[in-house]
């Protein structure tokens, strides 16, 4: 599996082909860096970015970078193919390490790094660029900055605001300073150089030393000696090696505590250290092989858990029977209103002084609700304890001022990771890694919209056998469409044949005209009834239909700003209007909103609906089928965009009549008299008699 967020950095001038140079297709070019994007690798060349497709063997100039540039970043996402997944593993920042904030010379693709635009970044004072990182668990992009006073911080970019976190001396050259953003999702950061090794838990706003066991308050490196390597894993684990040749491990948690090993490691070779599946650390050497002109690795495996039983001091060994659940590595929903419920099971031994903390990146969008209970005992007589987790999302969040606004995730949603680690346990427990969950606040898979059909449609004479055993085709008049829809009178040239498919909508709901009417709309998961849709909703007539009206206007629905309306927002769209994406979650405002646009036509149809409202669709005397598709707009009911289309036929109108009614009038006026005067014709020649 590709390593996150892995970047690599090469010796100079390295025989690099390319598919833009010339005929020979090589080129003697310098790689700065490079980093794993969805299936390509995305390797800096002299200044400038290209993507090697790792199925394909083709090589891809980036596309929007103007200026030149030394360092990639990106961070995959390998737990699910779902779009906010791939919309992280897209994610590529692009930077030259070193310049000036204040040049722009920051860069962003969100399409895997195809193409780039300028990440606007506004310098609070003289500020360098040491690194860039995407942090989708706390919904920013957090670039590493560096003054004129050798000090560094963190400064979290998001949509509506930005933070800056405090500033830390730098020991180093900006040159020598290095971030690992570990596997897993975590918000965990190491920072190091040759004489500096820092630790954050939470993305960088709290940063603090990594400490050595078993010395009082001594921290990593020690005196007189550099940090040469730093490796880590998507468990917490962590490798650093010295100039001495010692290696030291540790666990990142809240905090990192490191313990030497006695192994002494040879500097005469040039190692890479690199964590193995199972934990152990690899040390990995290069070698050109000269006779089959290519590279072989050498590798030599250190088992952690034996050389844990070898450190001075003595590491404790486990005091902790089981610690495992159901929900570790798995990736979970949490929809508008819903709460995802979690359980793990904690068995410790009885002088264990460890016990299980919880922590979630993402804690401004969901509140987490814990609670540890006794589930019993061991066959051993040991206590057994459940600790039970209650994530649910907010649709509220503190901003700078004090006061609650809506959360930013209502109309995008977001990703977090939720972790439960044994809290003061160090180095010891190296087999219970931390029991990590990722929950994506989104549209679960599945759930979508029904309309509620009455079956017996079909059988009530409306249609013949052979309609319902095929498709049928019915007429539009061009008096009642729009091609555009855009509710323009007179806009169609000629009537239109519309094919009725029984497959694709099946029999159609049957509404008599003139009676206020809406659709009964369901919310379902998968196969699986949830609830009526409470929400407020729109719809249009898929072929452009618009004579139907609506029950109540602006002013009946009590609203305080102007509504929005079809019309004003399909003339809004720039390029062909389309009903489809004219009006969505994504854009919807209630008029119930008092800092809407102010109301200045209260008599115009009101044309949202909501089940549990008075405003009913009101069809005309017309005989006919309409298709019609729903939207639910409201931001606040499903992540999901909840849309269904259906079918309606309207009957029981008269037939239009063929002459004008003050002709026909007239005619019947006419009748009358010449009726009236042959009574009374006859009945006068009658009375002669």
């Amino acid at each position: 599996m590709k390593k996150p967020g892995f970047l690599w950095s090469s010796t100079p001038k390295q025989d690099v082909e390319r598919q833009d140079q010339a005929p020979s297709g090589k080129l003697q070019g310098s790689v700065s860096s490079a980093a794993f994007v969805l299936d390509n690798l995305a390797i800096v060349i002299d200044g400038k970015l290209y993507l090697y497709s790792l199925t394909e063997g083709t090589w891809t100039p980036a596309q929007g970078v103007k200026s030149m540039v030394s360092t990639v970043s990106a961070l995959q996402c390998c737990f699910s193919k779902d779009k906010a997944c791939m919309d992280v593993s897209s994610c590529v920042l692009l930077y030259n390490l070193g310049s000036a904030l204040e040049d722009q010379q920051v860069y962003m693709s969100s399409n895997g790094g195809n193409s780039f635009f300028n990440l606007p970044m506004a310098p609070k004072a003289t500020e360098f660029i040491i690194g860039l990182f995407n942090m989708p668990t706390v919904s920013s992009i957090v670039a590493m900055l560096a003054d004129n006073q050798r000090k560094f911080s963190f400064r979290h970019i998001s949509e509506n605001r930005s933070v800056q976190t405090d500033n830390h001396p730098m020991r180093d050259p900006l040159s020598s300073i290095h971030v690992i953003q570990p596997a897993g999702m975590r918000g965990h950061l190491i920072i190091w150089s040759p004489h500096m090794l820092l630790y954050s838990p939470n993305h960088g706003v709290v940063i603090v030393p990594v400490y050595i066991m078993g010395e009082e308050n001594a921290t990593l490196p020690p005196p007189k000696v550099t940090i040469l390597q730093v490796a880590t894993d998507d468990n917490g684990a962590m490798a650093v090696l010295t100039s001495d040749g010692v290696l030291y491990y540790g666990r990142a948690g809240l905090e990192a505590t490191t313990v030497r090993f006695a192994s002494v490691i040879d500097l005469s070779k040039d190692n890479l250290m690199l964590f193995s599946d199972y934990g152990d650390l690899m040390m990995i050497q290069a070698r050109e092989d000269l006779l089959l002109r290519g590279v072989d690795f050498d590798h030599k495996v250190i088992i952690v858990q034996q050389e844990l039983t070898r450190t001075t001091p003595p590491v404790q060994s486990c005091p902790v029977e089981q610690f495992h659940s159901t929900f570790a590595g798995e990736l979970f929903y949490i929809d508008m209103g819903s709460t995802v419920h979690l359980s793990a099971v904690y068995i410790p031994s009885p002088l264990c002084k460890f016990f299980p903390l919880v922590t979630v990146t993402e804690s401004k969008l969901l509140s987490l609700d814990e609670k540890c209970v006794e589930d019993g005992i061991t066959t051993e007589g040991t206590k057994k304890y459940r600790l039970d987790i209650e994530l649910k999302q907010l649709f509220f969040m503190e901003a700078a001022d004090g006061t609650l606004k809506p959360s930013s995730s209502l109309r995008k949603g977001s990703l977090s990771t939720v972790a439960v680690d044994l809290m003061g346990r160090n180095v010891s427990c190296k087999d219970f890694n931390p029991l990590k969950a990722h929950i994506l606040i989104g549209c679960p898979p599945g759930k979508h919209t029904r309309v509620l059909k009455d079956i017996t449609t079909c059988t009530k004479g409306t249609f013949t056998q052979e309609q319902l055993q095929d498709n049928f085709s019915y007429v539009i008049p061009k008096a009642v469409y729009d091609p555009q829809h855009l509710f323009r009178p007179g806009s169609a040239s000629s009537d239109l044949h519309i094919s009725y498919s029984i497959t694709d909508y099946f029999c159609p709901l049957l509404v008599y005209h003139d009676t206020p009417w809406i659709p009964s709309l369901e919310l379902w998961n998968g196969n699986e009834f949830v609830e009526q849709v409470s929400a407020d909703f729109v719809m249009f007539e898929v072929n452009g239909m618009y004579n139907y009206q609506y029950l109540q206007s602006v002013e009946d629905a009590k609203c305080v700003s102007q509504p929005q309306n079809w019309t004003s927002l399909l003339s809004q769209q720039q390029y062909e209007p389309n009903p489809n994406t004219a009006w969505t979650r994504n854009n919807y405002k209630s008029c119930k909103d008092s800092d809407g646009p102010p109301l200045t036509d209260p008599e115009a149809q009101y044309q949202v609906l909501n089940m549990g409202t008075r405003n009913r669709v009101l069809f005309p005397n017309y005989n006919g089928m309409y298709v019609f598709r729903v939207i639910v707009v409201d931001p606040s009911y499903s992540y999901c965009m909840l849309t269904t289309t259906f079918s309606v036929y309207v009957y029981g109108a008269f037939p239009p009549h063929p002459l004008p009614s003050c002709v026909a009038l007239g005619i019947f006026l006419a009748i009358f008299v010449v009726l009236l005067l042959i009574g009374f014709f006859f009945s006068k020649r009658n009375y002669k008699k």
